[in-house]
């Protein structure tokens, strides 16, 4: 190895682990072909797959001379590509709905497919080739915007949430081309690059030239300065800032003070896209207010429901919507769930932590033998019913009772065979865990296996 993949290496081992497979987000420019080079040569070949999204935004053979260069480079590396192909004129229907931009709606567009062949491919984690010069952008973008101190540490390594990696952070574009050059790899270039409709193109074009001609050191700087806005994020500690977040602790603090903690609730959902200054005083105004409410624009939507500000992307409802997993109740298992969620088998219930806790804890120790037929988890749909000790009740009723939000319950999983609803998850969002009858019995549970599905 040279010292570009020594330095590669030791840093993709400590974001990902020894053995786990990794699918690039290859666009087939220099940044990505360097990152797809760096993986085949530290990770080997039979970890590393790559996917290509056309996005049908640039000239027809434009695109065609781009995606054969791709799937050439990709030979070379000995990595398999994977091409996926958007419908011509989606971006920018989608950007009409959303009304954040063409170039937000082809990242939500891109991250959609990106997840869909990360869970096709079996594999743990989507890597992105953001680098330095990126992560300035990304600052400058933002003092652009306004946004308080605390949104300056922009661009994050690893995003459990999403599966996504960037592992080249530290690198710079000039480190790119020379490691392609070194390999003698020939990258793609975007039309669009020096388009300056895009807010990214023109920073990255005509500001950071003029700022560096009579500033050279100006990177080292801002690097700096969110270094320092880290620092002051941790004064603030983030761990205690998730969702959701009680209307009860924004009592007592001004305004800037809550504007930080929205932030950091926003990064925590979408840590590449910009907050709307809009959309902020909406939100702080609703907040203020304390009433429930939903307001929302560009794919977000903030709501306060019974006392609790929730933060959600209504997009991935579809992700939700088309889950469908086949598991053997016979088998102890992990599969993993949209929503960075797990669920898992396990031989008893005193396998889990959570056996020694509540009651309802134990009440999703099931019979394995009494499942019928096919099995699956799922997310709750309308019209879904489970029989209770009481008798048949919707599983929305159920949800509603549990105090769990409308707009979440599409998000809850529900265990299901062929006989219908086995059990309800709500737990995974403040609610309880409910079996159906035929799986109650007076044996004590610790007999049979537990199912639990739990978060992160």
């Amino acid at each position: 190895m040279n010292s570009t993949e020594r330095a590669f290496s030791e840093k993709i081992k400590s974001l990902i682990g020894e053995n786990s497979k990794v699918l690039v987000a290859f666009s087939g420019g220099c940044d990505s072909l360097a990152l797809l080079a760096l993986c085949s040569s530290t990770l080997g070949t039979d970890r590393v797959s790559a996917v290509y999204v056309n996005h049908r935004l640039r000239d027809e053979s434009e695109l065609e001379k781009e995606i054969e260069l791709n799937k050439k480079n990709c030979t070379t590396l000995g990595i398999s590509l994977t091409v996926r192909e958007l419908d011509e004129g989606e971006v920018h229907t989608l950007a009409a709905i959303r009304g954040g931009g063409t170039e937000d709606a082809a990242r939500h567009l891109r991250y959609n497919l990106l997840e869909e062949e990360r869970q096709r491919t079996g594999s743990d984690w989507i890597l992105t080739a953001h680098h330095r010069q990126d992560f300035v952008e990304t600052i400058l973008m933002r003092l652009k915007a306004g946004s308080p101190s605390i949104t300056l540490s922009a661009i994050k390594e690893k995003d459990e949430r999403r599966h996504l990696v960037r592992p080249v952070l530290d690198l710079t574009r000039s480190d790119m081309e020379s490691y392609n050059t070194e390999r003698n790899l020939v990258w793609s270039t975007d039309s669009t690059n020096s388009d300056a409709y895009f807010s990214r193109n023109l920073i990255r074009n005509q500001a950071i030239p003029e700022i560096q001609a009579i500033w050279p050191d100006f990177e080292q700087v801002i690097l700096a300065l969110a270094e320092e806005a880290s620092g002051k994020g941790n004064e603030h500690p983030k761990t205690k800032i998730s969702l959701p977040y009680r209307i009860a602790e924004f009592e007592g603090k001004n305004v800037s003070a809550r504007m930080r903690v929205v932030y950091c609730l926003w990064d925590s959902v979408f840590p590449e896209k910009e907050l709307p200054m809009t959309l902020l005083s909406r939100a702080l105004e609703a907040i203020a207010a304390g009433s429930d409410c939903s307001v929302g624009a560009n794919g977000a939507l903030f709501t306060i429901y019974h006392g609790n500000l929730y933060l959600t992307n209504p997009d991935e409802d579809n992700l939700f919507y088309n889950f469908n997993a086949e598991f053997n109740p016979e088998i102890s298992q992990i599969l993993e769930l949209p929503g960075c969620m797990r669920f898992r088998r396990g031989k008893s219930a005193s396998d889990y932590q959570c056996a020694q806790q509540a009651d309802s804890s134990l009440s999703l120790c099931m019979d394995p033998s009494l499942f019928q037929g096919k099995t699956v988890i799922r997310f709750a749909k309308d019209g879904d019913k489970i029989r209770l000790k009481g008798g048949w009740k919707t599983v929305g009723r159920l949800l509603q009772d549990m105090g769990i939000p409308a707009f979440l319950r599409c998000r809850v999983p529900v265990l299901e065979d062929e006989s219908g609803i086995c059990a309800v998850f709500g737990s995974a969002f403040g609610g309880k865990d409910r079996i159906c009858v035929k799986f109650r019995t007076s044996i004590a549970p610790n007999r049979f296996p537990l199912y639990i599905v739990s978060k992160g």
